[in-house]
């Protein structure tokens, strides 16, 4: 289902079940709020994202549970003062700002929370995704806070990837992006990770992330996992705080 150019609104108390492709999608809408809502489809359903938004702003979800084959949330361009709190998400790819920095008509995406949310068996938790592509005018993602987020058995839990590119032959196509990512904080993150990284900071060589704060980080192996978690960093800049699990590569 599709919202588009709507303001002042609730939308609650619907369960969507194997959309085709996008459950809910929502365009130049302000002052929206959904709640209590459950989207399911398989986890091997391609393009099934949960909530995808672009251009608009003053979104609130909460109390929200989402299990599809794509994204939980994906958060597109022009999105601007969101508000995420109390979603379950798994399985799924977690939740998305991006991908974006791919065409000329986009707009920043900042003022972003996502607070007190669940991941369970997902590929991705929280993630930023940018593709490998110079751009023709300045394009930001900024001021986005994740805080009080559990990971249970997430394959990627934190991840910034700024070397997007989601088809087969990309290896010798990949620029520096375009997109300059900064002012990102991570406070309170905890759980189980199933891959082999648990922070990874794949960022811009000619964009590098800016001020990209890591607060109380504590990632630990799944049950049965043997081989040793780590974090990867490159061109990116910022500070810890508190606990750091495994240890930072800032």
């Amino acid at each position: 289902m599709g919202f588009a150019f709507v303001n002042n609104s609730k939308i609650n108390g619907i369960h969507s079940i194997n959309s085709q492709n996008t459950h809910i999608t929502m365009f130049v809408c302000n002052n929206v709020t959904l709640s209590r809502l459950t989207i399911t489809a398989p986890g091997h359903s391609p393009n099934t994202d949960g909530i995808k938004m672009a251009r608009s702003q003053g979104i609130n979800i909460n109390n929200v549970h989402i299990g599809t084959g794509d994204d939980c949330i994906a958060i597109l361009s022009g999105t601007k003062n969101l508000n995420i709190s109390n979603v379950y998400c798994g399985p799924g790819h977690g939740i998305s700002v991006g991908s974006f920095g791919h065409n000329s008509d986009e707009f920043d995406i900042e003022e972003i929370f996502v607070k007190n949310c669940t991941f369970k068996d997902t590929t991705n938790g929280l993630r930023i995704k940018t593709w490998a592509s110079p751009l023709n005018h300045p394009l930001k993602a900024y001021n986005i806070v994740y805080e009080d987020i559990t990971m249970i058995d997430v394959h990627n839990p934190i991840n910034i990837d700024q070397e997007y590119c989601p088809f087969r032959n990309c290896g010798n196509k990949v620029t520096p992006s375009g997109v300059q990512i900064s002012d990102i904080s991570y406070r309170n993150i905890r759980g189980t990770c199933r891959g082999d990284v648990a922070v990874n900071f794949r960022c811009s060589a000619s964009n590098p992330c800016q001020n990209i704060s890591l607060e109380n980080i504590d990632l630990r192996r799944s049950s049965g996992s043997k081989e040793r978690l780590r974090n990867r960093c490159s061109h990116v800049n910022g500070a810890i705080h508190g606990q750091q699990f495994p240890p930072s590569c800032i």
